[in-house]
């Protein structure tokens, strides 16, 4: 399954996905600042960059596209959820990911399994151990 990116232009198709994992970076974070990467319940993976592009993603329509992202408080490089029915892992170095409950303690598990030595490992296999929950490949 491609990527499917999702900037200014087209944003309003992407209104309504069924989203089970979110990540996140902060506007300095390393990686791709300002990217943020989505897996809807069928496995499908999409990519929008509110910070970076051409075409990027105006801030004020992450909200229109994640709806929890309301419930979400940033601080310099840290996120933390109001909602419950969502939970936050932090990736290291500006980079969070949200994760919807119903799914948290099976992709926990499968991180403990894997057990990363250093901080941002996860950051590098967060998607495929989501898809994997799933039933994709990555």
């Amino acid at each position: 399954m491609n990527t499917i990116e999702i900037t200014e232009s087209n944003y309003q198709s992407y209104l309504g996905l069924d989203i089970v994992a979110f990540s996140f970076a902060h506007a300095g974070a390393m990686g791709e600042p300002g990217g943020i990467l989505i897996i809807d319940r069928a496995g499908q993976v999409y990519h929008a960059n509110y910070y970076w592009g051409n075409n990027h993603l105006d801030k004020s329509h992450i909200k229109d596209i994640i709806p929890v992202f309301t419930d979400l408080g940033f601080g310099l490089v840290s996120a933390e959820s109001a909602n419950e029915n969502w939970v936050i892992e932090h990736l290291g170095y500006g980079n969070s990911l949200v994760i919807i409950k119903d799914i948290y303690d099976e992709f926990k598990k499968k991180v403990e399994e894997a057990n990363f030595k250093q901080v941002g490992q996860l950051y590098k296999h967060w998607e495929g151990i989501i898809l994997s929950l799933l039933g994709k490949n990555e």
